[in-house]
Order: structure tokens, then C-alpha cells, then sequence
């Protein structure tokens, strides 16, 4: 079985707790792990991950 490499927006809210408007909102972010197929906006599954540690680690400072 394949892995999958990214995730919807949608899903990748549900895993963040936020609204699905705010992860579209967050997709143009210049360092929001997301890109496009067609019409569609991707989110890097571990991209996010590591977004996300990033985010948590600037706080710390």
C-alpha cells in the first residue's frame, strides 16, 4: 500500500482544530506546506507536521 503524501485542506483543519476557511486562509502563506494539482490545493501531510513545530518552537523565543 502506497503511502499518501498529502492531505485535503479540510482534513488538514480537522487535524489542526481549526475552521476550513482559516487552512484555505493559511494556504497562501508563503510557508504553509500546500500546493496545487489542477483546481485543487494539497497540504503536504508531513510538511504540516513539521509547520506545525516550527510555529510551536518561534512561540517559544
Amino acid at each position: 500500500m502506497t503511502e499518501k503524501l498529502g492531505i485535503s485542506v479540510a482534513e488538514a483543519a480537522r487535524r489542526l482544530g481549526i475552521s476550513t476557511r482559516t487552512a484555505y486562509t493559511w494556504t497562501h502563506r508563503a510557508d504553509f506546506p500546500s500546493f496545487c494539482i489542477g483546481n485543487r490545493i494539497v497540504v503536504y501531510e508531513k510538511g504540516l507536521d513539521e509547520w506545525v513545530k516550527k510555529m510551536v518552537e518561534m512561540k517559544a523565543v
